[in-house]
């Protein structure tokens, strides 16, 4: 595997500290900019396409392009700029059968880019994976959760409200009493 790729999955999921990836860190977010913004860049630039081509490096590019945009660009609108491209490659992914080759945790972040969707196919194609790909995961029963939460959302709103502010989109008086309540934003 590409040294990037492998520095990438390496940082993810051995170097750091599980609870930091959903967490508003200021300095993680620095952490993150420093070891791989070059790489964010060249992702982002479609200089790192041929990672596609194999499983593991595939997910290296879904985690730079999906969670990593999201620390480089915290309350920024580029925060979301990239999830249609992750979600593409996600779609290709599935079908060349990438999730076959990887652990229960690989394929969460894998899955990931489709709950970040604010099109409600790509949350049903997410729980169809999950029944077939995630169902052994020790945290199972938190993912259904978090997932129903974000699927909720879009049900009811056909966006996350959450996004709003950040995207420039005028929230309506319901989604305004929404991001009151628990659970509403992520």
């Amino acid at each position: 595997m590409n040294d990037r790729a492998q520095a990438v999955l390496d940082f993810w999921f051995d170097e750091m500290v599980a609870e930091k990836r959903f967490k508003k860190d200021k300095s993680f977010d620095e952490l993150i900019k420093e070891k791989f913004g070059e790489d964010h860049n060249k992702a982002i630039n479609n200089e790192y396409d041929s990672w596609q081509d194999k499983p593991l490096s595939c997910l290296a590019l879904i985690i730079l392009l999906d969670q990593f945009s999201r620390n480089l660009y915290r309350d920024d609108k580029r925060s979301f700029e990239y999830d249609a491209k992750a979600r593409l490659i996600v779609n290709d992914a599935v079908y060349n059968g990438y999730l076959d080759n990887m652990d229960e945790y690989q394929r969460f972040f894998m899955l990931l880019p489709y709950i970040h969707s604010e099109e409600i196919i790509d949350h049903d194609r997410a729980y169809k994976l999950l029944d077939n790909y995630l169902s052994n995961h020790p945290n199972v029963d938190q993912i259904k959760k978090f997932w129903k939460d974000h699927t909720a959302a879009i049900k009811r709103f056909h966006r996350y409200p959450h996004r709003n502010e950040i995207l420039g989109r005028r929230s309506t008086p319901e989604e305004i009493e929404f991001l009151k309540e628990p659970n509403s934003s992520w």
